[in-house]
């Protein structure tokens, strides 16, 4: 097996206590990320009831664009600071940190705003060719100034994630931001706004979310010396390691937008705004499947990367496994209300209106589950440098997305939309498992891993037979927490949940629910 080419340093011993940091503070911002998601749904629904179905597929269609414009402003940055700026930190090299940031910095900022300009230059074309709603066109053209907003947040989540402690991101990213969203939401309904005037209210949001985030960084890094009359001169910028790693990455990305954005463009041109409504009320609901692998993701990467610094092979792969256990196993209830609660769920949230979409959340909510109990195979691939790999296979199902797409699209809308988006999903994770095997020798399934997918497979089964006997709700949401506690129970030897959050044990009743842990075992023989 080939390693990628990293500096050899001995590795330390506390490489466990790392990854159960790592859980720790994964953990923190899943608390975070929990009171995000319920803020940001919040103004979902409320946005979903408020405008009409035609507005809301509009306003949809302009954030769809605005977000692959502002991933395409990223150029992968941040995937890169995620990967070398550890590396950097572990080498002492502060002119290459400087340099690092800078680089990503402005490259966001100059692509983010060209991106602007070139959606004024070009919006003749997209009124008379692209769009059966003039509408979606006038939207995008205010929503657009939010595309170097959003790629500069992106690239300061992941800067807080190497440098900071996960406090800093979960006040700025889980409780500001949404906030403020929320807030502009509330000010266009209780002044009974346009759809216009929210947009409007999303810029300003969006501005005061960047504000804040700056404020935070310039803060860390004159804490850090970084930046400062204390800091020690010099700047080295990276150019060439870095490009040579993120544009490869653009591939993920470009993927990435075609599996959510480009579909919800030929739904537009093709079916129209109510087809990409009622795509796009669901998707945030199915999203909530890889809640906890986004969550993990932000502080995965940087560990991987220092682990494989250190040449510490072997516990990247236990990073690898532990981590994809959790994932599976704190994920499935979210799954199973997607799936077996489908219908009375769309409709509570968004009205009858809505109703057709919970097949369509059922067909979104398997494939999203699929790549979350895969786990964090793409992070993993990065961290070990094959960026060759990951761009041939995602030139490959970029080609069968937008084929599927193109086939099933016309002919079931927003269904075939949501059938497209879910193989899509199944066939990347098949094919990235196959090159992490191959060529890491990371992401097989033995052991206690193999169990909890066993463990998931049975629960799926029981309530496949249990929904067949029964559509009484509340029973199946009674069944759905039972089961899922006893996964949790049945898994735990894989998740060492005692060890890594320790102050368990401590509470009445649950340590005999668990279990004893691996090193009670261990101390016991």
């Amino acid at each position: 097996m080939n390693q990628p080419d990293l500096p050899t340093e001995a590795p330390p011993a506390g490489a466990d206590g790392e990854l159960r940091q790592h859980i720790r503070g994964s953990s923190l911002l899943l608390f975070g990320r929990v009171i995000a998601i319920f803020l940001n749904f919040a103004t979902q629904v409320l946005t979903v009831r408020y405008l009409s179905k035609g507005d809301y597929g509009a306003f949809s269609w302009a954030i769809a664009v605005v977000t692959m414009g502002s991933t395409l402003s990223l150029l992968s940055m941040q995937k890169v600071v995620s990967r070398f700026l550890p590396i950097y930190m572990e080498k002492k090299d502060l002119p290459a940190q400087r340099g690092a940031i800078l680089l990503a910095v402005g490259s966001t900022l100059t692509l983010g705003l060209a991106i602007i300009a070139m959606t004024f230059a070009a919006r003749g074309w997209l009124t008379e060719s692209l769009v059966s709603n003039q509408k979606s066109v006038g939207l995008l053209l205010v929503l657009v100034v939010l595309v170097p907003m959003q790629g500069l947040d992106s690239l300061l989540h992941a800067l807080f994630a190497v440098l900071a402690s996960p406090r800093a991101i979960f006040f700025r990213r889980h409780i500001l931001s949404p906030l403020f969203r929320l807030a502009a939401v509330l000010t266009i309904i209780l002044t009974a706004g346009s759809v216009r005037a929210l947009a409007i209210g999303y810029l300003v949001a969006g501005a005061l979310g960047i504000g804040a985030y700056l404020v935070l960084l310039r803060s860390l890094l004159a804490r850090l010396r970084i930046i400062g009359r204390e800091a020690p001169p010099g700047v080295r910028v990276p150019a060439g390691e870095m490009y040579r790693f993120g544009l490869p990455l653009v591939t993920t990305d470009i993927l990435w937008f075609l599996k959510t954005t480009v579909v919800v463009i030929i739904l537009e041109a093709i079916r129209g705004t109510d087809a990409v409504a009622e795509f796009r009320a669901v998707v945030p609901l199915a999203g909530l499947n890889v809640l906890i692998l986004h969550n993990v993701r932000v502080l995965y990467l940087p560990l991987a990367s220092r682990l494989l610094a250190r040449n510490e092979f072997d516990s990247v792969g236990t990073l690898y496994s532990r981590t994809s256990a959790w994932i599976t196993v704190i994920s499935f209830p979210i799954f199973a209300v997607c799936v077996f609660l489908a219908a009375p769920v769309t409709t509570l949230l968004f009205g009858d209106r809505y109703s057709s979409a919970s097949t369509i959340l059922i067909v979104l909510a398997v494939g999203q589950y699929v790549d979350a109990a895969l786990g964090v195979n793409l992070s993993t691939l990065n961290a070990f440098a094959r960026v060759r790999f990951i761009a041939s296979v995602n030139c490959l199902v970029a080609i069968f997305a937008v084929a599927l797409q193109f086939i099933l699209v016309p002919r079931w809308g927003a269904l075939g939309a949501g059938i497209a988006a879910t193989a899509t999903v199944v066939v990347q994770n098949a094919l990235n498992q196959t090159g992490l095997i191959r060529l890491a020798g990371v992401g097989q399934f033995r052991g206690s891993q193999l169990r909890v997918y066993g463990a998931v497979g049975v629960s799926i089964g029981i309530l496949l037979a249990a929904r067949s006997l029964t559509s009484k709700p509340w029973i199946i949401a009674l069944l759905i927490v039972v089961i899922s506690g006893c996964l949790i129970r049945w898994s735990r030897d894989a998740l060492d949940i005692t060890e890594t959050f320790p102050e368990l044990k401590r509470v009445p009743g649950l340590r005999a629910f668990l279990g004893p842990s691996k090193k009670d075992h261990h101390e016991s023989s």
